[in-house]
């Protein structure tokens, strides 16, 4: 967590969790915010319960959530870093996709969505992978507008951790990020562990 004080809501993260980091655009977003995590998070809807609750594929060293079209390759992918690849982009989620009535929505009620839909999906793979390590990541890039019914971008993706992969994946300053909120959960063991 770096030099920032505690939110919060971090109590609410699942004890096990490894590491919790923000950029200081997360962490200014959040201090703006008068909301108490320690008592409430956001009610998620329909869509986002469902996909919370889809199974996981599991197989060539992939871990995949299925909501859609995914599907696991029939041969293993080559390297750690192609893995990662292949599960940041299909553990992808645009938090919008999975709410019926954007219109209702300002930007921040679709962060506090995204918020609380990646800290229970982090709960949830360490709950179901305990010796495996994930990345699970929110960004979120408000949208500076006086029209109605602007929202911001907020996506929840995850990936495997994998030794190997590190160098490639893990972004050492988040602060790279000037335009969004980042927001990363490493959940379980230490890093490296696999999904064999």
């Amino acid at each position: 967590f770096g030099n920032h004080y505690l939110h919060p809501y971090q109590r609410k993260i699942p004890p096990k969790v490894k590491a919790f980091r923000t950029n200081k655009r997360m962490d200014d977003l959040l201090e703006s915010l008068e909301y108490n995590y320690q008592e409430k998070s956001a009610a998620l809807p329909k869509k986002l319960i469902h996909l919370l609750h889809c199974p996981f594929l599991v197989g060539n060293d992939l871990v995949l959530l299925k909501s859609d079209a995914q599907f696991i390759p029939e041969k293993e992918l080559a390297t750690a870093v192609d893995k990662c690849a292949y599960e940041d982009i299909e553990n992808h989620f645009h938090i919008d996709d999975y709410v019926d009535d954007v219109i209702n929505y300002n930007s921040l009620a679709f962060f506090e969505l995204g918020l609380a839909f990646t800290m229970q999906l982090a709960d949830r793979l360490q709950s179901e992978f305990p010796k495996i390590s994930f990345r699970v990541l929110l960004s979120f890039g408000a949208v500076d507008s006086d029209k109605q019914h602007q929202f911001g971008n907020c996506v929840t993706r995850f990936y495997t951790i994998r030794a190997e992969a590190e160098t490639a994946f893990r972004i050492q300053n988040l602060e790279v990020f000037k335009n969004e909120a980042i927001l990363t959960i490493e959940t379980n063991n230490q890093a490296g562990t696999t999904t064999e």
